[in-house]
């Protein structure tokens, strides 16, 4: 993955009308207030770098925002514990890019707390197979979610 390199055998002609492409592409999908500070960029590369300055930046807008869509997150009734557990993945990963990260444990306390009320049984039974010092790991909380839903 990630964004191609010029070989060294491609000419620059070459290069540039196959960089065309991808770049217009990208161009076409954003938005005009996006696109306006982009605009001097003239590689798919240096377009790429320039939203990732514009939108990983750890501003605390950005880690509110993502913070409130994590602690409002709910699996709705009869949906997709795959896309939910998709979706609760990509909002911590994005937390873990801008600095916000949150141990094993707290993550499986979130993602339990995510769950729809027919799954309060299943919550119950997992929190009382924690005894003593022992603490809920994550990964053991979504195999119990995945096999449920099985």
């Amino acid at each position: 993955g990630g964004i191609a390199k010029k070989s060294t055998a491609t000419k620059d002609e070459e290069w540039e009308i196959v960089e065309r492409k991808p770049l217009g592409t990208i161009r076409l999908s954003l938005t005009v207030s996006v696109a306006f500070n982009i605009s001097k960029e003239k590689t798919t590369k240096g377009l790429m770098d320039a939203l990732a300055k514009l939108y990983e930046k750890p501003s605390a807008s950005n880690k509110v925002f993502l913070m409130k869509r994590l602690f409002n997150m709910k699996m709705s009734e009869g949906g997709s514990v795959a896309d939910h557990l998709n979706e609760f993945n990509t909002v911590t990963n994005q937390l873990s890019s801008v600095k916000v990260d949150f141990d094993d444990e707290v993550r499986a306390l979130l993602i339990l707390c995510s769950l729809p009320e027919r799954w309060n049984g299943l919550v119950m039974a997992v929190s009382n197979s924690v005894s003593g010092s022992n603490t809920l790991k994550f990964d053991d909380v979504v195999g119990v979610i995945l096999s449920e839903e099985m």
